[in-house]
């Protein structure tokens, strides 16, 4: 007995199944593609975001940091200190946005864009670091060596750059490229040609008395009540339920200070007896001051006194501002 009909209803049975599948994978490898291709996109869309946003800081940044080198002799310690934090802190904002994933296609132009900010960011810390290192004077033989390490690492970016530009030209064409700007950190002019010249800067921060650190304070005193007239010379305080000094503490050096030792004396000039007062100034800034208040200070109206502000750092350059001296009278009840 035969089964002819049989066979072929299962072969074709087979056929139209090895069809589905032969289709659905091809379906699948279609979907994949397209994924793929969409992965690509995204990625490739999210570095030249991230790159531009780069680019942007370096851009400002770069000419920061010709700015800070031509100011130094002319801007405080301070202020100069401050200008290279600026820049090196806007690098290193820059270097991470590039932790990003990119295809293939566009690796050259990450790989160039990388190794910039890498070293844009290398050479601006060393910079910083030489410089505040030859301002207070803890690197002296080595000082021009170094400096010009630092400018040819940003040299190194500043090539890296380039490179990255002209890797623009192979970049798929579907690409929505940027417009991205030309930067040099290292960019001498003809009105400055000595700008990053690394000898000429280390002789010009030596040269700078105000670049050198110095620590001073200084304080004056105020009391409350304000005085009325005097006697013999000698400020009259008019009689109140108490008595106050304010201590006026300014930080006349270049570095900021973060303890400040202010101690207060009251003496009784007739008896002898001393009345004492201590505080602290946790942090300021050069330039700042501030005021420390002693109040309801225990001493009795009618007296002869002798008041004496004392402030104190380490390695204060000027001890005679560091004193606030005053003699008065404060008036009895009447």
């Amino acid at each position: 007995m035969a089964y002819p009909p049989y066979r072929s209803a299962r072969r074709s049975k087979t056929r139209r199944w090895l069809l589905i599948a032969s289709s659905l994978a091809v379906i699948i490898a279609l979907i994949a593609v397209v994924a793929s291709r969409q992965t690509e996109q995204r990625s490739t869309v999210e570095f030249f975001s991230a790159a531009e946003e780069v680019s942007g800081i370096h851009e400002v940044s770069s000419v920061a940091f010709g700015e800070v080198l031509a100011s130094i002799g002319v801007v405080t310690r301070q202020d100069l200190t401050r200008r290279l934090d600026a820049v090196v802190e806007a690098a290193t904002e820059a270097d991470g946005l590039l932790a990003v994933d990119v295809p293939s296609s566009i690796g050259p132009s990450y790989g160039t864009l990388a190794t910039a900010t890498a070293s844009w960011l290398d050479g601006a810390t060393e910079a910083e670091r030489v410089i505040l290192g030859i301002m207070d004077g803890e690197i002296v033989d080595t000082a021009v060596a170094e400096l010009q390490a630092s400018l040819d690492q940003l040299r190194v970016g500043d090539a890296a750059y380039a490179l990255f530009k002209k890797s623009l030209v192979d970049v798929p064409v579907d690409a929505d490229l940027p417009d991205f700007p030309s930067i040099a950190y290292i960019a001498p002019t003809e009105a400055d040609p000595l700008r990053f010249s690394a000898t000429n800067l280390v002789l010009r921060i030596q040269a700078a008395y105000s670049l050198s650190p110095h620590r001073d304070v200084s304080v004056t005193g105020m009391i409350e009540p304000t005085p009325v007239g005097d006697r013999a010379g000698v400020p009259i305080v008019p009689f109140s339920d108490k008595i106050a000094i304010n201590a006026l503490v300014t930080n006349v050096g270049n570095e900021d200070e973060t303890r400040i030792a202010v101690d207060l004396e009251v003496f009784e000039i007739n008896s002898d007896v001393v009345v004492t007062r201590s505080s602290v100034v946790d942090g300021l800034v050069a330039g700042a001051s501030t005021t420390v208040l002693f109040d309801n200070l225990e001493i009795t109206a009618g007296g002869l006194y002798q008041a004496k502000l004392t402030v104190t750092i380490q390695d204060d350059i000027d001890a005679e501002n560091n004193v606030w001296e005053l003699v008065f009278i404060w008036n009895a009840e009447s």
